[in-house]
């Protein structure tokens, strides 16, 4: 998406889903009571979407999540000129409660995962980097680049947890080169909970990155 899409989108998933579930989707759009939300070093790129639908035996439809990945350039190289990306993931989903057919799913888990190809590209840091648990809370997840210095950019956004936790998905996080996060929401709750997670890629000046992005969406009974 263009950056103009981008913001089209943003406003397409407010009005979906309300403000508090994708206040942090917006992470460079300037917010009109508070000003700019970023530093004057982070650049948008692209950003890629897409959806997903849980369906019944008889087709009808149990839940559905939107999710985004969003990728962000840092108008800065470290000290031996590489460059550093950032990796902005989101998503919510929401059941679809049916009282005429006595629908009885919940939420039970989603997620999503960026995995780079090449070893040309390093996965520095990723965020959450250890579970959050919430039942109705307010949580923050914090970001910094890998690099020190007055001009650096950090990330400090809120969300609401409704219920269950929000971690690193086990066994699909690496650090390294060709690493790979996933960003993981398990718990059994009914309404619509977002997800948040961000990681730092860094690559040499010029070269290009492979990142494979893939995500799920699961529900069951009470």
């Amino acid at each position: 998406m263009s950056e103009e899409e981008f913001v089209a989108y943003a406003e397409r998933m407010k009005q979906k889903y309300g403000p508090e579930a994708v206040s942090a989707l917006r992470l460079h759009i300037p917010d009109e009571t508070q000003g700019p939300s970023h530093g004057s070093n982070i650049r948008y790129l692209s950003a890629w979407n897409s959806t997903l639908e849980v369906r019944d035996d008889d087709g009808a439809i149990l839940a559905g999540s939107d999710n985004a990945l969003v990728l962000y350039a840092l108008d800065l190289t470290d000290e031996q000129g590489r460059d550093h990306y950032y990796w902005w993931q989101w998503g919510t989903a929401k059941n679809r409660e049916d009282i005429w057919m006595n629908d009885a799913s919940n939420l039970r888990n989603f997620w999503s995962r960026v995995a780079f190809e090449n070893s040309s590209s390093t996965l520095l840091f990723y965020a959450p980097d250890s579970d959050m648990h919430g039942i109705e809370n307010t949580v923050t997840l914090r970001f910094g680049p890998e690099f020190s210095g007055p001009d650096c950019h950090s990330i400090s956004k809120e969300f609401v947890l409704h219920q269950g936790k929000i971690r690193p998905k086990p066994g699909e996080c690496r650090v390294g080169g060709a690493g790979k996060y996933a960003v993981d929401w398990v718990g059994n709750y009914e309404g619509t909970q977002s997800i948040y997670g961000i990681c730092e890629e860094r690559r040499e000046d010029g070269v290009g990155s492979a990142a494979l992005w893939t995500y799920s969406l699961t529900t069951g009974q009470f």
